[in-house]
């Protein structure tokens, strides 16, 4: 077990030196106290693991961009399209890492912003609500991309989509996506 340290580098400061946002003097000292103390080298070692884990993370909604880069990182992509309101229960299959759901079908030719909330169909809940959602204008579809952590989440999923325009107009798309996670 590491001893506590006496005088520890708080962890705004942690942060700051990681981010390489210190000044060439206090690095210096903050590197000193770091190469003699247990504690807070494993206090920095606990915030470069949380900084590698966000990373890491993949973005509810996706740019087509984005997706193409996780396939690139190897991952194994299922593909769902979905229309407006229509039920589309889809199976999260073993071995499969990422589920998109291609939310079709919607003009977005004049959509300044997306905004994308998803909640249960049941309970009305909100899980999820992304303000300035990706979106590809010329297909007219947002991606959503499903995790397979998410299978504590509600089963009964419905997924709203709001197109915000220039001239104030909202037009919504509602799509109801029921989950079934196997295996």
């Amino acid at each position: 077990m590491t001893p506590a340290c006496s005088d520890p580098v708080a962890w705004s400061r942690l942060c700051d030196y990681w981010a390489g946002d210190v000044a060439a003097a206090e690095s210096d000292r903050i590197e000193e106290h770091l190469f003699g103390c247990g504690a807070c080298s494993a206090a920095l070692a606990r915030l470069a693991d949380v900084a590698e884990a966000l990373r890491g993370e993949i973005p509810a909604v996706v740019s087509a961009a984005e997706l193409q880069a996780l396939r690139e990182r190897g991952l194994t992509i299922q593909e769902n399209p979905v229309a407006p309101g229509t039920r589309r229960e889809v199976e999260f299959p073993p071995g499969v890492d990422l589920m998109i759901h291609r939310l079709q079908g919607m003009d977005l030719g004049g959509a300044r912003r997306v905004q994308v909330s998803v909640r249960s169909e049941s309970t009305g809940d909100l899980l999820f609500d992304d303000l300035f959602a990706p979106f590809d204008r010329a297909r007219g579809e947002v991606l959503v991309a499903c995790q397979r952590h998410f299978a504590h989440m509600p089963r009964d999923i419905v997924f709203e989509v709001q197109a915000h325009d220039d001239a104030g107009v909202v037009s919504r798309a509602t799509f109801f996506v029921p989950h079934v996670f196997a295996g």
